[in-house]
This record gives structure tokens, C-alpha cells and sequence, in this order.
């Protein structure tokens, strides 16, 4: 590490790229072009995509993770292994495990990253800790083929920093997804603070007042002043009195500026688009039926879960494991695919009978204990493997011809 820090005390050389500021494409045209500019945290104000990053980052987080040991084709979890504390229970002494996958989502949603520093036994090398580190205050390097972490003055080597990258652009590093989504956030933002303005003076927005006589320049400033003040007022019992023959006309909103206020419903589905999600996940069940939400449930797991959990396997496993280990790391996909009893009923059943499960691998995913005799592969009575069947039938017709 020494090494390190002194490399990049002295000047950079041309071979060493800061990356995730002038990169491939320049980021000043996704800007919002509306008059508020959203940010990781006031995109969270938006309840539709603050509902939708949790969901992802909790998705993550609860799923059941283990180190397995891979002999042939055989597979056994190694619960001894020493990451699987780290992975399960506890990270470090800060967190829990389901509080540092679901932060370590979160900011791979929101900045494009979640970095985590390996903290490794000094002695054996075994890692003992694993620290979240805050986005902004990390950058990465690239030298040849090789990544580099500056944290607060510190020099992280890649092999000790789990790197988990949302949406990326060259592979090296992520761009959080309200970079790109600034422009429709911010847009739903604003319909928010205009639909809060509308609502808190109730309804009555803009008007004239209208008179059938002349009146004075100074008394029109007077009354102007006088019917605005007092309908600013908090009192919700807004009772101004108008004398003189005058009437106080309201302008109604126009069709665009109530179309405005529904920006927020069809916002649903654009925020669905950006986090790749089915509306049902985000509570709007406008589409929905009993038999397609629980196909969407389906689909979710497969189209939105399974990518953010791949990625995540994957870095733990090049960074824990020798390149030729024969142990890797895996999160149950399965645990999210409880909620129908009797289509999971159908799916144990089939497996079973198909030869592709025993009822003690079914038994371990719902977490129950092994049963002896249950570990030898079933088979219907009606159905036989080809070459089996081709040996009986030459069998028999050596016995016919026998006779």
C-alpha cells in the first residue's frame, strides 16, 4: 500500500486516467431542462421512484447468500467460509448484512456505484471486514489494466474494493440513473410544487375583478392589494367583500396546465421504464389482473433482480476467490418466488417428478431439515430413459425369436 501512495503522491503521469469525469460522453446534455434540477436525494422526494429504488435494494438485500463448493457436479454450501458472515450477517461492526447490500444498491442506483473497502488480515490475508465507502468521496484510476481507488487521501488497490456498478458507459465505472432521468424527474418535481400551489390556495389560482365603473388608477392598486392580501392569508375561511358593483372572475386552469397536474400518474411508467420495472411493483394496478401481476412478479425477478445479483455475485467471486477456486458465491433467486403457494407447489411437484430435484434439495429451499431417504432421484412408473427402453425391446425380441 505504501507502494501505492507514493505513486500517486507525485504527479500523474500520462498513463494514469482519472475516470467518471471526462469520459467517453459528456454529461452537461442530460441536465434538466425544467426549473428544477433533480439529484440523487430530491429524486427520492418523488414517492413513485423512491418506491421503486427501495424495492430493487431490498430485493437484493433479502435474498439468502452462501459460499458454495463445486466438486465435479456436485455442489455443498461452505458454510465455514469466513465471507459468509460477512455476506449474511455481518459486514462490519456498523451494519447488518441486509443494511450494506441494500446501501451498496441504492448508491449503485442513484450515483452509478457502491463501493466497499476489503479490510484483510494483515497475517493470512483473510478478509475480515467489509466498510462502505461514501460515492463522492471515492475516484477511480486506471493504469494499463488495472483500477485504483484514491479514498480520502488512501490509495485502494481493485483486489480490495468491491465495486458495484449500475448502468455503465465503458465498463469501468457506473452513471447513476437519475443522470439520465433528470429531465423527466425534474419535470415531476415541478408538477409536485405547482399541484402544492394549486391545492394550498384551493383551487382559486388566478382571476380579475371586474367593475362597471371607472375607477381611479390608486384605488385600483388599493383593491388589487387588498383582495390578494387577503387571500394569501392562512385562514382557510377566505371571505374578501367586494363593493361597488365589483366581481371577482376566476381563470380557469387551461387543459395544458391540468394535463400538467397529471404528470405525476403517467410519471408511474416513465419511473417503471428508467428502474425497469412492472407497474404493479410500484402499486399502480391500473392494468392489472390476479393471473398477469403474478406473470409480472415472474418477469421481475427474472428481467429486474437476476442482472443486479449476477453483478454482484460476480464481483465477490473475482475478488474473494483464486482465479482457478473451485468455490464460488450465490444468492437464491428461488426466495423471491414464494409468494404462490400452488404454482410453487407445481413447480416442486414437476421438478421432482422430472428427475431434476430431490425432495431434500426442496425441503433445503424452504429451509427445512433433510429427511434420510429422501436423497434418491424419483422416476414415474410410465416414463424410462431411451436406452433403457431400447434394451428391453431388444430383450424381448431375442426372447421371441428364441422360441
Amino acid at each position: 500500500m505504501g507502494v501505492l501512495n507514493e505513486i500517486f503522491a507525485v504527479k500523474r503521469s500520462d498513463n494514469s486516467t482519472q475516470l467518471g469525469v471526462n469520459g467517453i460522453f459528456s454529461f452537461a446534455d442530460f441536465l434538466s431542462y425544467s426549473s428544477t434540477t433533480a439529484t440523487g436525494k430530491s429524486s427520492l422526494t418523488i414517492a413513485s421512484f423512491y418506491n421503486g429504488v427501495n424495492i430493487i435494494a431490498n430485493d437484493i438485500a433479502k435474498l439468502p447468500k452462501a459460499v458454495y463448493i463445486k466438486d465435479g457436479e456436485s455442489r455443498k454450501k461452505d458454510d465455514s467460509h469466513p465471507i459468509n458472515y460477512l455476506l449474511n450477517t455481518e459486514p462490519n461492526g456498523l451494519m447488518t448484512a441486509f443494511d450494506f447490500w441494500r446501501i451498496n444498491i441504492v448508491s449503485s442506483i442513484l450515483k452509478g456505484n457502491g463501493y466497499s473497502k476489503i479490510h484483510r488480515n494483515k497475517t493470512s490475508g483473510v478478509e475480515e471486514a467489509y466498510e462502505f465507502l461514501n460515492h463522492d468521496d471515492v475516484r477511480v484510476f486506471k493504469q494499463g489494466l488495472k483500477l485504483f481507488y484514491r479514498y480520502k487521501g488512501e490509495v485502494i488497490p481493485s483486489e480490495d474494493m468491491l465495486h458495484f456498478k449500475g448502468f455503465t458507459l465503458d465498463g469501468l465505472v457506473g452513471v447513476g440513473v437519475v443522470t439520465f432521468a433528470a429531465k423527466q424527474l425534474g419535470v415531476m418535481l415541478d408538477s409536485n410544487a405547482y399541484a402544492s400551489e394549486v391545492y394550498s390556495d384551493r383551487g382559486v389560482g388566478y382571476g380579475v375583478i371586474e367593475s362597471d365603473k371607472p375607477v381611479h388608477p390608486d384605488n385600483k392598486k388599493l383593491i388589487e392589494q387588498g383582495f390578494s392580501d387577503k387571500m394569501a392569508s392562512k385562514n382557510k375561511f377566505k371571505v374578501p367583500l367586494l363593493d361597488e358593483g365589483m366581481k371577482y372572475k376566476s381563470i380557469q386552469i387551461t387543459p395544458a396546465e391540468a394535463q400538467f397536474l397529471e404528470t405525476n400518474k403517467n410519471g408511474i411508467l416513465e419511473v417503471c421504464r428508467w428502474l425497469n420495472l412492472n407497474p404493479h411493483k410500484l402499486k399502480d394496478l391500473s392494468a392489472g389482473t390476479y393471473s398477469n401481476v403474478y406473470q409480472q412478479s415472474i418477469e421481475h425477478v427474472g428481467d429486474s433482480i437476476v442482472p443486479w445479483a449476477m453483478m454482484a455475485e460476480q464481483e465477490v467471486i473475482r475478488k474473494s476467490f483464486e482465479k482457478n477456486s473451485n468455490r464460488y458465491f450465490k444468492m437464491n433467486i428461488n426466495a423471491l418466488l414464494k409468494g404462490d403457494l400452488e404454482s410453487k407447489r407445481n413447480y416442486y411437484t414437476a421438478m421432482v417428478y422430472a428427475g431434476l430435484m430431490t425432495r431434500n434439495e426442496v425441503r433445503a429451499l424452504e429451509e427445512m431439515n433433510p429427511i434420510d431417504g429422501l436423497d434418491e432421484i424419483l422416476q414415474p412408473v410410465n416414463m424410462q430413459a431411451l436406452s433403457i427402453a431400447m434394451e428391453l425391446a431388444n430383450q424381448q425380441k431375442n426372447g421371441d425369436s428364441s422360441k
